[in-house]
């Protein structure tokens, strides 16, 4: 019989993969008006994000099931679709923004349709989505030691070049949008919070906990890092002005003669990442489509929402602007923040079963 399952190190890479490339790409510049203390926003998210992580961890959530599987015990199948429901259209609108980002910074450096990008990018991660997610966990695995490797290339060429007075001359006027731009930080990757869909697919381990707690913290440290490299090489100033400015600051760190195109190398590496945040969507919107809907999960289901998908990036690639506001990091806040209360009610219910 084929194992559906995976282990939580293969969980915890699909988190590390999605939110790295889509981190260092987003914050540098949504962070840039907090000044040198922009690099802070990151660290602050991330003591949060292990707060939330530790309380809601208190009891053991993997071995437990299906999430929806469980609301619909508790709450019943008419309120459970409801929910799915909410998540499923937000998740659309999620995915299709993040389609629409991944074409407009392709076709920069391709000279490409984005649309036509767009699709393509969708037909990949179709594709990942379509084998299940064991498959998807394993390819994953690969493209983490790629992405992980070029990010190692660009911190070790970039540290020692920074200018130090551009990330540790606070002002207090800069300490006190800190919180703000935690928020910010914190609503750009909470779009991994659907990852959570997907704990009932995991085995359980021993301290896994404590495996979950280590490797969020590892990845809003290196989160963290990417933003204190664009700020150390640009300036607050010049990152607020220019247009990504992540591959800005990769295209000036080459050596003469070796390594002058780290710009497109970079860029390509960041592409696996984004494959992957919109393959691990799209695995969560078939399962919310199909509680919605009361029938099974299949590959058709899948290419449907990928094409739904496609159709919903037009009207958001024409209105770019939407993805540098605050729409995307307030709505994946909130549905963080149901989810997070959803596992919650999960947990208190189990625990009032097992007293009985």
């Amino acid at each position: 019989m084929t194992d559906t399952k995976i282990s939580l190190h293969q969980l915890m890479t699909i988190l590390f993969l999605t939110l790295l490339p889509l981190g260092t790409e987003r914050l540098p510049g949504r962070l840039s008006s907090v000044g040198a203390a922009a690099w802070l926003c990151p660290l602050l998210a991330g003591v949060v994000a292990v707060a939330l992580a530790a309380l809601v961890g208190r009891k053991p959530l993997l071995g437990q099931g299906d999430l929806l599987e469980n609301l619909t015990r508790r709450w019943g199948g008419r309120m459970v679709r409801v929910v799915a429901g909410l998540f499923l259209l937000w998740g659309l609108y999620l995915t299709a923004a993040h389609a629409a980002r991944i074409g407009s910074r392709l076709s920069d450096s391709l000279r490409a349709s984005p649309l036509l990008i767009t699709g393509a990018a969708l037909l990949l991660a179709g594709w990942m989505a379509s084998g299940g997610l064991p498959a998807f966990a394993r390819a994953c695995e690969v493209f983490t030691l790629a992405v992980g490797f070029g990010f190692f290339l660009i911190f070790l060429f970039g540290i020692f070049r920074l200018r130090w007075d551009y990330v540790l001359l606070w002002n207090w006027q800069e300490l006190a949008q800190l919180p703000q731009g935690a928020l910010s930080a914190g609503g750009t990757v909470a779009a991994g919070g659907y990852l959570l869909f997907l704990l009932g697919d995991v085995r359980p381990e021993p301290k896994a906990k404590g495996r979950v707690l280590r490797r969020l913290g590892e990845l809003f440290l290196l989160l963290a890092a990417g933003v204190l490299l664009v700020l150390g090489r640009l300036g607050p100033e010049l990152a607020a002005q220019v247009n990504r400015p992540f591959f800005q600051m990769v295209s000036g760190l080459g050596f003469e003669g070796a390594f002058q195109r780290l710009e497109e190398l970079a860029s390509a590496l960041w592409v696996l990442g984004d494959v992957a945040l919109l393959g691990l969507l799209l695995l969560v919107l078939r399962r919310l489509a199909a509680r919605v809907l009361a029938r099974q999960e299949g590959k058709g289901l899948g290419w449907v929402l990928t094409g739904l998908v496609f159709v919903g990036s037009l009207p958001v690639s024409y209105w770019n602007h939407v993805l540098a506001g605050a729409i995307l990091p307030a709505g994946n806040l909130v549905a963080l923040g149901l989810l997070v209360l959803c596992l919650g009610r999960q947990g208190k219910k189990r625990e009032k079963s097992e007293k009985v």
